[in-house]
């Protein structure tokens, strides 16, 4: 799943990525169902905001290789990123079919149910996530750093302010949220 020191790796050759774009856009001309090299090339994709064309090496990928759980949940974690919440639904239950006891996808998918405003299903995916021992404060956390190494403050403040409703002791997130409420103003 989406790692947010693959980010940290992004974010020190920021200036390098639209070479990097090209050398694997190169590469795979040669070798076009290279899964390792697609899916670098949709990671930094989603990380310099064109989710679209993630999206779209991700449904390559999952023709590739469609028994794979982890395929299946990135692609249907851009499809949340891009809004587009029924194709994330459904391929989040689709890696769920593959691999029931991927906690964070329930995570990603109660999230989905929720700004889809399907509140019973969030809930009750909330709960397969916690059951199988699920850090939702960390979850939020880990979404936050992620987010604001990529530049995308609002969903980062929104991230930091979820993680500080479950656990408001941390002051260190209270100063974030202030801090991020400052510069996006």
């Amino acid at each position: 799943m989406v790692r947010t020191t693959v980010f940290k790796q992004f974010c020190k050759a920021n200036d390098k990525l639209e070479e990097r774009i090209e050398c694997l856009k190169k590469e795979l001309e040669n070798n076009p169902e290279n899964i390792s090299k697609l899916k670098e090339l949709a990671i930094i994709y989603h990380f310099v905001k064109e989710d679209e064309k993630a999206i779209e090496i991700y449904k390559k990928l999952v023709k590739l290789v469609p028994d794979e759980a982890d395929m299946l949940a990135f692609l249907g974690y851009l499809y949340y990123e891009t809004d587009n919440l029924d194709e994330a639904i459904e391929c989040l239950n689709e890696a769920l079919d593959i691999d029931s006891s991927a906690a964070f996808v329930f995570f990603l998918l109660g999230n989905a149910y929720s700004r889809a405003g399907q509140i019973r299903e969030a809930v009750d995916a909330y709960d397969f996530a916690i059951f199988l021992d699920l850090d939702m404060y960390k979850a939020h956390l880990d979404f936050a750093l992620k987010y604001e190494e990529m530049g995308r403050y609002k969903k980062a403040l929104k991230e930091y302010i979820a993680a500080y409703e479950i656990d408001s002791r941390d002051l260190k997130i209270k100063n974030k949220i202030d801090e991020l409420e400052a510069q996006i103003k």
